[in-house]
């Protein structure tokens, strides 16, 4: 089949769908598959250089609002190129044959966490493409459960890919080196449903001298909170790769306290770089970390005063167990790009079949 990807994500700002594509697109190039797949993106030299592979065709998409974008300019491209099945991220053209990438449903499912805007668009857009879709792929088994449950669909028609890691794995087989100053690290973007505030709080209230608070990501979705200002925190942002691996190599602690996640990459990033994590046990997060994060419930009542008592002890006489190196290649060989590439082209060849 002659396959179209909405890749408009590669050449946009810097977020999750973005990396998560470009890591697929570059384990896919190096599969074998019989099909012919191309890139529509703004910039199509761009694409190619970000991908960096030369086996896809790089189509122009041009600038357009993604309303726009679905309703004419898709159907019009693949009319013209004779695509087959389009591939896509959350939202697809109400025409033609198409797998739907559906990373996750949280306005829907944890609607208080995001503006009435998107809640709505959510609800009017998600649900038009995962109706329509020849198949939906989800990247953890807490949403495939999610959109079964909401849309009731069945296995033929809904299947698993799962993300693999941030960084190629030769990254986190290196010996992390752990500051002679220690710090607690933090990754994710600054909104509601992080729980950054509670970080900080607890961080504040388990009061271990000498040890830094490190937050690395920039805010989103017009959340109004500041990390204050105290000397033992700091907040980091617009991070190159080498500098944030550099940042979970040095660290001592992991923490992450998000109440709601589709996947959870920087959950999975921290323990196969071998950090000790103390992680949310919501949503994606246990089925991530399985036995090797120790949980907790950041919904809780008194969810500050137990990750204060748990970071203190972690520092203290009772530290958090960091992943053996056994856990952590059993951990990589279940999430890896290489296996999301084999996945990926499993669903289309069953979209294929007659």
């Amino acid at each position: 089949m002659r396959i179209g990807i909405d890749g408009h994500v590669l050449t946009g700002k810097f977020q999750g769908t973005r990396s998560t594509l470009c890591s697929l697109l570059r384990a896919v190039a190096e599969r074998p598959s019989n099909h012919e797949i191309l890139i529509y993106s703004d910039d199509p030299v761009a694409a190619r250089a970000i991908v960096g592979s030369d086996r896809f065709r790089y189509e122009t998409l041009g600038h357009a609002g993604s309303i726009k974008r679905l309703l004419r300019v898709f159907p019009k491209l693949f009319r013209r190129d004779g695509v087959d099945l389009g591939v896509f991220q959350y939202m697809a053209p109400i025409t033609g044959r198409h797998i739907v990438f559906i990373h996750d449903l949280l306005p829907i499912s944890h609607p208080h966490y995001f503006p009435w805007k998107m809640r709505m668009r959510t609800r009017i857009f998600f649900t038009l493409a995962i109706r329509r879709a020849a198949m939906v792929v989800t990247v953890s088994e807490f949403t495939r459960a999610e959109v079964a449950r909401l849309y009731g669909l069945g296995p033929e028609r809904l299947k698993l890919v799962r993300n693999g890691p941030s960084f190629p794995l030769a990254v986190f087989q290196c010996e992390r080196q752990p500051e002679a100053n220690p710090y607690i690290l933090a990754v994710g973007r600054i909104e509601a449903r992080k729980n950054v505030p509670l970080l900080v709080d607890a961080f504040r209230q388990a009061g271990v001298p000498g040890v830094r608070l490190v937050i690395v990501g920039a805010h989103d979705l017009g959340f109004s909170y500041r990390v204050p200002e105290d000397p033992s925190i700091e907040l980091r942002k617009g991070l190159k790769d080498e500098a944030l691996i550099d940042l979970y190599r040095g660290a001592s602690l992991f923490v992450y306290p998000s109440a709601a996640e589709g996947f959870g990459l920087p959950l999975l990033d921290a323990l196969l770089f071998g950090l000790p994590v103390i992680a949310s046990n919501r949503t994606a997060m246990a089925e991530i970390g399985s036995r090797l994060a120790d949980f907790f419930d950041p919904e809780a009542p008194n969810a500050r005063d137990i990750l204060a008592r748990r970071i203190a002890a972690h520092y203290g006489e009772n530290p958090v167990r960091a992943p053996t190196k056994a856990e952590r290649e059993a951990l990589a060989a279940t999430f890896s790009w290489r296996r999301a590439a084999d996945d990926f082209l499993a669903a289309v060849d069953a979209v294929a079949q007659p």
